[in-house]
């Protein structure tokens, strides 16, 4: 009967809580529910063996310090009645009989036992002590991390709930709207323009319930009242670990200011529009001499169409009516003065020559490097102007 039981014990029963956990829909649990099963068939194994001290010992308090370690206090109290139990149930299936003393040999062997299984268990506690004291500390550098480039970002940065309600809202947002704007609960969008917050909360739903990002613009009023524009971003925090079909819970807005951007982009909106209102033809290079644009009246004077001249250097459109000297000269003169006006010859794509009257003048940089040229010209019936022939690049 001992050895049938024993082969039962140690090679039939592992194989089958082992599969059980293997199928079971929570592995983890299902392992450690085990411990229960275990601390049962333990404790009938002492009752069998007529409960002999150590070997009991062992036995019971081996099942004890699983359940304590997987399962905690509760677990040890579970593990202990399962003992019981098992205890019990083989009595009355074979019989109680107790038989504390054992012989000297197996006393041994129980106490050395139990000091290996004790140092083992304690060795592999103290690696996962180890390792999670690593990972915490891992954690929160990445944390702090992290915390300092909220902090720090010139970005608005907050997490929402799918209702627009704050979740977290980084300290430029407490800069740019205020303290009482911000706050756990709140409306996110309490101070943005009405119709943009209305479009922003359509978004923040949206992407909760598709996890796919978003991108627009949003109107914000300041804690001074100024309104401000924002290229915002909606995005799902960690979408992978939301259930498919279940909407996410946390999103994850970033803002980036582009209201000097959106200036800048009106205010050269309206100098391209100046610029191809103007009667003189205008054209413009890098420094390297290469043509970036040029505007109508260029095309209607020269013939060229834009498409024609951008991205050519400047040195071809020349009409070789001048010698290269001529022209040397003239940018000579715009790097020594910042600028060049006078007469020269001109040639018209059809082959047509004409007399123009030209201003060449230099733009440099926050450095005071030159970074572009700008030409000016029409067409005189004059051969010169301002006292300029243009047979010397002198400036007028």
């Amino acid at each position: 009967m001992a050895w049938t039981l024993l082969v039962v014990q140690f090679a039939v029963y592992p194989q089958l809580v082992y599969w059980r956990a293997l199928y079971s829909d929570h592995p983890n649990a299902a392992e450690r529910n085990n411990l229960y099963l275990d601390a049962a068939l333990l404790g009938a194994w002492s009752a069998y063996l007529g409960f002999p001290v150590w070997i009991s010992y062992n036995l019971v308090g081996s099942a004890l310090l699983n359940a304590v370690i997987n399962r905690g206090g509760v677990g040890m109290i579970w593990a202990t009645l399962c003992s019981l139990a098992g205890a019990i149930l083989w009595g009355l299936i074979g019989g109680f009989s107790f038989q504390p003393q054992t012989s000297e040999l197996v006393t041994t062997l129980c106490v050395l036992g139990a000091m290996i299984y004790v140092s083992v268990v304690g060795y592999v506690v103290f690696k996962q002590t180890r390792r999670l004291s690593a990972a915490r500390d891992a954690l929160g550098k990445s944390e702090e991390r992290y915390r300092l480039i909220a902090e720090n970002a010139a970005d608005l940065i907050a997490m929402v709930d799918p209702e627009s309600h704050w979740l977290y809202g980084s300290p430029s947002y407490e800069r740019v709207l205020g303290q009482d704007a911000v706050f756990l609960g709140g409306d996110a969008f309490s101070r943005a323009h009405p119709d943009d917050a209305q479009a922003a909360r359509y978004a923040v739903r949206r992407v909760s319930v598709t996890g796919k990002a978003r991108e627009l613009l949003l109107r914000l009023a300041d804690r001074e009242g100024r309104v401000r524009q924002y290229k915002m971003r909606v995005q799902a925090v960690d979408p992978e670990a939301t259930p498919a079909g279940q909407p996410h819970d946390r999103l994850l807005l970033a803002s980036h200011d582009v209201t000097d951007l959106k200036e800048s982009e009106e205010r050269l909106l309206v100098a391209a529009h100046a610029l191809e209102g103007m009667t003189e033809a205008i054209l413009i290079t890098s420094a390297d001499g290469t043509v970036l644009t040029v505007n109508h009246a260029y095309s209607q004077l020269t013939g060229y169409a834009r498409d024609d001249v951008l991205g050519r250097p400047e040195r071809e459109l020349r009409n070789g009516l001048q010698s290269n000297e001529f022209y040397d000269e003239v940018f000579l003169t715009v790097l020594r003065k910042g600028f060049w006006t006078g007469t020269a010859w001109g040639r018209r794509k059809n082959g047509a020559v004409y007399r123009e009257w030209r201003s060449i003048r230099a733009v440099k940089d926050m450095n005071g490097a030159v970074s572009h040229y700008v030409m000016v010209f029409f067409e005189v019936e004059s051969p010169g102007r301002n006292g300029s022939t243009g047979d010397a690049a002198s400036p007028s």
